[in-house]
C-alpha cells in the first residue's frame, strides 16, 4: 500500500542495523583500521612464533643510524649558522684597520683645522694697520672664495637618497652579482650634474656631507662609495649650497641640474627633497694646499779683474729679485 501521508514514510535513520557513517566507508576504515593487513599478519606470525610483534625500532642499527644522521644534521647547521674562522678572522681585521686609519685621519684633520686656526689669527694680526687693510680685504674675498674659511648664511640644501628597496645586494655581498637593477642608487655622475646646477644658479659655497667644494675636489665613485675631497660618503646625500635662497630655489628649478633631479624621481623612484634654509653653516676645506714662494739669497761671485781697455765696454745693471708670492 503507498503511504498518504509523509507520516507513513519511514526515517532512514531509524532503520534498524544501519550506521550513521555509512556513506564513509574509506575514511571509517582508515579509523578503524590503520595498518595494512599485510603489516597485522606479519605481526600476528610473529606473535605465534613466541616474538615480540615488531623488533625494527629496537635494533642496534637503527638506533646507530639515527645518532649519526642526528649529528650530521647538527653539525650542518651550525656549519651554516657560523661562517668560517678564517674568512671571520680576516674580516674583522680589516674592519678593525680600517676603523683605526679613519680615526687617525679624523685626529690629523682636527689638527689640521687647528693649525689653520692659528695661521689665520697670525694672518690677521700682521695684516692690522693702515697700510695693509686694502691687502687684508682682498685676503679675505679670496679665502672666501677659495674655500679657505667657514661660511654661514641662507642657502638651498637638496637630499638625495636611493629609491625604497634598492639597498639590497647578492648573497655574497657582491653588488655586481646582485639579481636587482642599480637604476635607483644615487651614483655620482647624479651629484656632479646636480652640484654644478647649484653652481650655476649663483651658489656661493657648496658642501656635500659636511665636506666643503673648492676648485679641486673631486666626487668619484670607488665600488659602493661615493667619494668627495677622497672622504666616503654616508646616505643621505645632503648638498648644502650658501646664497640667495629665493633665487638659488628658482634658478636651480629651470636649469639642467633641477631638470635632472626631477628625472631621477619620477623615473627611477629616487627620493629627492629641495628646502630653502634660512642659516646653513658649511666647513672650510681641509685639502687645500699651499704654494709659496720666496726670495733666494744671490750667491756671492768674486769681482771680475778691470783693465783699462775692458772697463770702459762694462754695462752697470740693475739685478731683479723675484717677489714672494703665497696662493691656496
Amino acid at each position: 500500500m503507498v503511504p498518504t501521508s509523509h507520516r507513513d514514510v519511514p526515517n532512514p535513520t531509524t532503520v534498524p542495523g544501519r550506521r550513521p557513517d555509512e556513506s564513509m566507508t574509506l575514511l571509517t576504515s582508515m579509523m578503524e583500521r590503520p595498518l595494512d593487513p599485510g603489516y597485522a599478519a606479519a605481526a600476528a606470525r610473529r606473535e605465534r612464533e613466541g616474538l615480540p610483534p615488531s623488533t625494527g625500532t629496537r635494533t642496534l642499527v637503527v638506533l646507530c643510524a639515527a645518532l649519526v644522521i642526528g649529528l650530521l644534521l647538527t653539525l650542518g647547521a651550525l656549519a651554516l649558522r657560523t661562517p668560517s674562522t678564517t674568512a671571520a678572522k680576516a674580516k674583522a681585521e680589516l674592519v678593525a684597520q680600517i676603523e683605526s686609519r679613519r680615526a687617525a685621519a679624523d685626529r690629523q684633520e682636527r689638527h689640521l683645522t687647528a693649525l689653520q686656526a692659528q695661521v689665520d689669527q697670525l694672518q690677521a694680526k700682521a695684516l692690522n694697520n693702515g697700510q695693509a687693510s686694502s691687502l687684508g680685504s682682498r685676503l679675505d674675498t679670496l679665502a672666501n672664495a677659495a674655500g679657505a674659511v667657514p661660511v654661514k648664511g641662507p642657502g638651498l640644501q637638496v637630499v638625495l637618497d636611493n629609491a625604497p628597496g634598492s639597498d639590497t645586494n647578492s648573497a655574497d655581498g657582491n653588488p655586481r652579482t646582485g639579481t636587482t637593477s642599480d637604476d635607483g642608487k644615487v651614483f655620482s655622475k647624479d651629484l656632479q650634474i646636480v652640484v654644478n646646477g647649484l653652481w650655476e644658479a649663483g651658489a656661493e659655497a657648496i658642501s656635500v656631507n659636511g665636506q666643503r667644494l673648492t676648485s679641486k675636489s673631486a666626487i668619484r665613485f670607488a665600488g659602493e662609495a661615493i667619494l668627495v675631497n677622497y672622504r666616503p660618503l654616508v646616505r643621505p646625500y645632503t648638498i648644502s649650497a650658501i646664497g640667495d635662497s629665493a633665487r638659488l630655489q628658482v634658478e636651480f628649478a629651470d636649469n639642467d641640474g633641477g631638470a635632472y633631479a626631477r628625472a631621477l624621481h619620477d623615473n627611477y623612484g629616487i627620493r629627492v627633497s629641495i628646502d630653502r634654509v634660512a642659516s646653513l653653516a658649511l666647513p672650510a676645506a681641509s685639502s687645500l694646499s699651499v704654494r709659496s714662494a720666496s726670495v733666494p739669497r744671490p750667491e756671492r761671485t768674486p769681482p771680475p779683474t778691470t783693465t783699462p781697455s775692458s772697463r770702459a765696454r762694462q754695462t752697470h745693471t740693475q739685478p731683479t729679485t723675484p717677489t714672494s708670492e703665497t696662493s691656496p
